[in-house]
């Protein structure tokens, strides 16, 4: 640069000295008048017109020579120019060669890296150095992030973690695989030979590799916890909302079987894993829950399996006893489903506040229609027994009265039909032998008629 500087220096001062305007010589005759009006106000002795000519002939010659002598110069800067190309040509010959021959060497090919490594090692310093940097930076990533991925705090250190995992994959992925099995014939002449040990190892790329191929399976498996985690956690949060808008206790059950099998499939994920740490609290906090509800509505399944097999016998029962009349056996039937809902609501323990209380109001209900289904069944009973009764007693009647009518004790058969049909006024309406009791009881009514008129 110093040379360069120099040669633009020297242009361009001789280009302003080329440029600088020429001295007009002054005027021989205006020039000498100024030195007379002078003298002839400073009473100086004239000046000589001659020595005047003679300075300005001395003057123009001055002028000129300096003209000459700096026009010389001129063809001195392309000279330098042309021997700086020259050297700049050269130096990038003496730099450019070398480089080309490291490039080639450098080539990730066995055939010409091997005889190299053979007899001139250090030529292979950098592609060995690329691929020592390539190790050293997969070894650090893949150790930070196995620090993240093994000991996660939160799903953003386990995103981290994955992306640092893939960077380090990528570095290692960077060594060829014929580098590294013909690692020790490369590395002969760096081991004893130059004194310099280096960190890249076939044993410790495989270690790497292995370490990663693991921390890949962690990162699927923590991947896989958290989304069981996830759906979990939203089924726990449905079964509460159910269980919150349940009226009936039916779907109460419902509600707190499917918040229990939210607290088996939070139990199901692995432990070892971060989102299965979260999922252990999450079973902890919500079986408390579903305990410190209590009674009908969560805890104690076995007060919900009662309710609902009451519901269920109760249902039954009603579905029994509609459009009757019915006999004896269906009323029985009835009122036996109907003991059996009610057995099962009086199991409920008096501790469990809530179950409790409801199954007190269902047991009023069931009570009451047991009640109902008794005195159906009494009635049913008894009117089959009136009427057997009355058909026994008139047959026997009809079987004591004497062929002729002059035999035939009237106030005798009278009380036998009187007999008779006071057992069929004990038949109930709503009874499947009523209107069977009321035609008997018709047919007996005639007869006294007749009794009484003495007909």
């Amino acid at each position: 640069m110093g040379i360069i500087n120099s040669i633009f220096t020297k242009l361009q001062n001789n280009h302003e000295a080329n440029n600088q305007p020429n001295p007009q010589p002054p005027d021989p005759q205006t020039t000498p008048s100024a030195p007379l009006a002078k003298a002839s106000h400073t009473n100086l002795p004239p000046a000589n017109p001659a020595g005047a000519m003679q300075r300005y002939q001395a003057l123009e010659s001055q002028l000129n020579g300096s003209q000459v002598l700096q026009a010389k110069p001129i063809a001195q800067p392309l000279a330098e120019v042309r021997k700086f190309g020259k050297r700049l040509m050269w130096t990038g010959i003496l730099i450019g060669i070398p480089a080309g021959i490291l490039y080639v060497v450098n080539l990730p090919y066995p055939v010409i890296r091997q005889p190299i490594a053979k007899f001139a090692p250090l030529l292979l310093l950098p592609s060995n150095m690329s691929m020592e940097e390539n190790f050293k930076r997969g070894q650090a990533t893949i150790e930070e992030s196995r620090q993240l991925i093994e000991s996660p705090t939160s799903i953003e250190d386990l995103d981290r973690g994955s992306l640092k995992l893939k960077e380090g994959k990528a570095a290692l992925d960077a060594i060829p695989a014929w580098y590294v099995a013909d690692w020790a014939d490369y590395s002969r002449g760096y081991y004893g030979g130059w004194g310099y040990d280096w960190r890249f190892s076939p044993a410790g790329l495989q270690a790497a590799r292995v370490k990663a191929g693991q921390l890949e399976a962690k990162v699927f498996q923590e991947k896989n916890a958290q989304t069981a985690l996830i759906d979990a956690e939203r089924e726990l949060a449905i079964a509460k909302a159910k269980f919150q808008e349940a009226k009936q206790p039916v779907d109460k059950k419902i509600a707190v079987q499917n918040w229990q099998g939210a607290i088996d499939r939070l139990g199901q994920i692995p432990a070892q894993t971060m989102a299965g740490r979260k999922a252990q609290q999450l079973v902890t906090t919500a079986s408390r829950d579903l305990q410190d509800l209590g009674g009908l509505a969560a805890g104690n399944v076995k007060v919900l399996a009662l309710v609902s097999g009451a519901e269920e016998f109760a249902k039954k029962a009603a579905e029994a006893g509609r459009n009757p009349p019915h006999s004896s056996d269906r009323w029985q039937e009835t009122a036996q489903m109907w003991q059996q809902a009610i057995d099962r609501l009086e199991d409920i323990p008096a501790n469990d506040l809530q179950g409790y209380a409801e199954a007190q109001k269902k047991l009023a209900e069931y009570r009451n229609n047991l009640s109902e289904v008794k005195v159906r069944l009494k009635y049913e009973q008894e009117a089959v027994q009136a009427l057997e009764s009355a058909n026994r007693n008139l047959a026997n009647l009809w079987a004591s009265l004497p062929k002729d009518g002059k035999d035939l004790n009237r106030n005798q058969a009278i009380a036998g039909f009187l007999t008779i049909k006071n057992d069929l006024d004990k038949v109930k309406n709503g009874t499947t032998v009523y209107l069977k009791a009321q035609e008997t009881k018709m047919q007996v009514e005639q007869q006294l008629k007749l009794l009484q008129s003495g007909k």
